[in-house]
């Protein structure tokens, strides 16, 4: 660390140090605060804001002004989308049927529709259009993880206060959708009568023989495998995506274009056995990434930028909110079928497309405790949807807005 002229600089290896402390913090608090487990607030979200609420402290009292070296959080955010992309499988969508099809149809269109409504919503209310793609899908649909990767592609092409923008309408986004998804599950069973019944045919006719096999331990060449994996995509990805911008103009993230790189060896790799991928290691990778990540993402977090947006930010988010009820209610809930199944789906639909996953399956958990039954068919959907095959169109839907409004 070094303290020059009113800034303390935190270099690269204490910067990680401090990043691994307060993931490990927040995943303490997280046990023991009902609050943070009942809404699914993620334990790098907590240990993050907790820094930059410091900072912003020593900013307010004029004590010292504090710079992170993020260089590894970067490295970390470009593992975490290689290994989405190798995660992921084209074959999915055949895999879940016209179900599965319809669905991530809609969130596709959930995915541009967020970014077009943010943009034209921050332009009517006077802000800076690029922020409304901040707090719109990358930050809805995709998340903490997916404001932090893409906000400084965002900040970038001119908008300032991209990461905090996005970062604090991805935890809104998680605690609206914790407290909306379930109850509208529940309205739309009540306000049909709906029977109390799930497709028990849908089981027969998707392989889940995966969740058959039994338990195997992480090996030493199943972490070096995945790790090579990792290192030769992101290196063709990178370098590749780098060489298509100077061409055309058109700004191609390395990371967004890394994850297709992976998506297509994934899908090549699953037919042709090049190499074995480990499924659980790469898991494994893929969370350690991601939250340790987000977690020195969030210690960037600069709360002051938010003193001038606090009021636009709102009315975007409460419009992102009210349109995405609407989307579950009148096109998730009829296109899936209009059953107990297609209204757990509508409750699962807000969860993910408002905050994340863990939210989604945690509101249909709580409206099939309620009801005593469990749809296979959701609670398949919904993950697959919502961590793998939504990004195939939502990354890139992001880049594109971020392009055209770039200045």
């Amino acid at each position: 660390m070094s303290l020059q002229d009113g800034i303390l600089g935190i270099n690269l290896l204490t910067s990680t140090a401090i990043g691994v402390i307060l993931l490990l913090f927040g995943m303490w608090i997280n046990k023991k605060v009902g609050f943070f487990r009942k809404y699914c607030i993620p334990s790098p979200v907590i240990g993050g804001f907790s820094f930059a609420v410091i900072i912003w402290l020593l900013k307010e009292f004029e004590i010292v002004q504090v710079k992170v070296d993020n260089t590894i959080g970067d490295l970390l955010m470009f593992v975490f989308f290689v290994t989405i992309g190798l995660a992921g499988s084209l074959s999915l969508i055949k895999k879940g049927g016209k179900v599965l099809f319809y669905y991530i149809l809609v969130c596709w269109g959930l995915a541009i529709f967020q970014n077009g409504f943010g943009v034209a919503l921050a332009s009517l209310l006077g802000i800076e259009p690029l922020l409304g793609i901040a707090s719109g899908a990358a930050a809805l649909e995709g998340g903490h993880g997916m404001a932090a990767a893409m906000a400084p592609s965002i900040e970038a092409a001119g908008g300032t206060g991209a990461l905090t923008v996005g970062l604090a309408a991805a935890t809104y986004g998680l605690v609206a959708g914790s407290l909306i998804g379930g109850p509208l599950g529940n309205w739309l069973i009540k306000r049909n009568k709906l029977e109390i019944e799930t497709d028990d045919s849908w089981d027969k006719s998707v392989d889940l023989s995966e969740e058959k096999k039994p338990e195997k331990n992480i090996n030493y060449m199943d972490v070096v495998t995945v790790i090579a994996v990792i290192l030769i995509v992101l290196a063709f990805g990178t370098n590749v995506a780098k060489w298509l911008t100077n061409i055309t103009g058109f700004t191609i993230p390395g990371h967004v274009f890394s994850l297709f790189v992976g998506l297509l060896f994934a899908s090549y790799n699953n037919k042709k056995n090049i190499v074995k991928i480990d499924s659980k290691t790469l898991d494994v990778v893929s969370v350690v990434a991601l939250e340790l990540f987000l977690t020195m993402a969030m210690m960037n977090l600069k709360i002051w930028e938010l003193y001038d947006l606090a009021i636009p930010l709102i009315i975007i988010l409460v419009a992102q909110t009210i349109a995405i009820i609407l989307i579950a209610w009148l096109i998730i809930f009829r296109v899936t079928g209009k059953n107990y199944d297609a209204a757990l789906l509508a409750a699962g639909f807000i969860g993910h497309g408002l905050g994340a996953t863990a939210n989604a399956l945690a509101v249909m958990d709580a409206v099939t405790k309620k009801y005593g039954l469990v749809s296979r068919k959701a609670f398949f959907i919904i993950p697959v949807s919502g961590s793998m095959l939504v990004d195939i169109v939502g990354v890139p839907a992001i880049v594109i807005f971020t392009n055209l409004f770039a200045h």
